[in-house]
């Protein structure tokens, strides 16, 4: 490997290569004082993470969001701060887009993924599962379970094992709705709605197939037995004219075989979440959930 091509302390560089200092210094990026990266090298989130475990030293702990990402979960937004755990002890502070955490961390709770100390997929979702908003922590806990295989049973007894935590009584009430199969934030949204509304709890990703028996959809949330799905116009995925034909097409053939479809973006369910909710229990009303 190239000097570089990861990040590197660069006192210890300048020892070992027999290079000075000031070499050092002029040749590379700086990301954080003493850490040093090839001006060629195109930054991705490991790179920031190895960078932010170098300035922090012996002890340090890959933490919380950093920590979902190298368990390789679905949905990690670059943009979000790099987090690192120290000690209640330890030394260090926020800066330059690293968050510091403190927390006396049980060896049990650490493993260790490319030569980086992270915390374990239980304590990651432990975590994630007590901060606010709820939504999000949910969305959190359906990607750790979905991208790790983390056993909700386990998780569940390291939460009673550990009661005296802020945010312990959301990640309690969030466990049981779990679903691996969500693949969204905005879907692990939706379903917790639903349900914290007094409704039945959908299915998620429903697979529907045409009379030929072949699959032509694939439906966020809904009821099967019902024939109601639910979608999430996300505007990454549903925002081009192409993908608003297809979907048009696709709910056009769900019709004909007695589907019917609500769609929800981003904006209804942050600012009109009651009305959805509304308006899912009077289509299952029609649909004869209630007779």
């Amino acid at each position: 490997m190239t000097l570089g091509d990861r990040p590197f302390w660069g006192p210890d560089a300048a020892r070992a290569g027999g290079i000075s200092k000031a070499l050092v210094d002029r040749e590379f990026r700086r990301m954080h004082r003493g850490v040093r990266i090839s001006p060629a090298k195109k930054m991705g989130p490991l790179d920031g993470i190895q960078g932010a475990v170098l300035r922090a030293g012996p002890g340090a702990v890959v933490f919380g969001l950093s920590a979902a990402f190298l368990h390789g979960v679905t949905w990690y937004d670059d943009e979000s701060p790099i987090e690192i755990c120290r000690n209640s002890t330890g030394q260090g502070r926020h800066r330059g887009g690293v968050r510091v955490h403190r927390s006396d961390l049980a060896p049990t709770d650490v493993t260790t993924i490319d030569g980086l100390r992270v915390t374990n997929p239980i304590r990651t979702a432990y975590d994630l599962g007590r901060r606010p908003p709820r939504w999000r922590a949910l969305g959190h806990l359906d990607d750790m379970v979905q991208s790790t295989g983390l056993d909700v049973k386990a998780l569940w007894r390291y939460v009673v094992d550990h009661p005296d935590t802020r945010g312990i009584r959301q990640i309690r009430a969030l466990i049981p709705h779990i679903d691996p199969a969500s693949e969204s934030p905005p879907e692990s949204w939706m379903r917790l709605l639903i349900v914290e509304g007094g409704l039945p709890r959908p299915e998620s990703q429903i697979v529907v197939h045409d009379s030929d028996g072949v699959e032509f959809a694939r439906l966020d949330l809904g009821y099967r037995r019902f024939k109601l799905g639910i979608e999430f116009d996300g505007a990454e995925f549903h925002s081009s004219a192409e993908q608003k034909h297809h979907d048009e097409q696709r709910d056009r053939r769900l019709a004909r075989l007695g589907w019917t479809i609500i769609r929800v973006t981003a904006e209804r369910l942050r600012e009109y979440p009651q009305d959805l909710v509304g308006e899912i229990e009077t289509a299952l009303r029609a649909c004869g959930a209630y007779r």
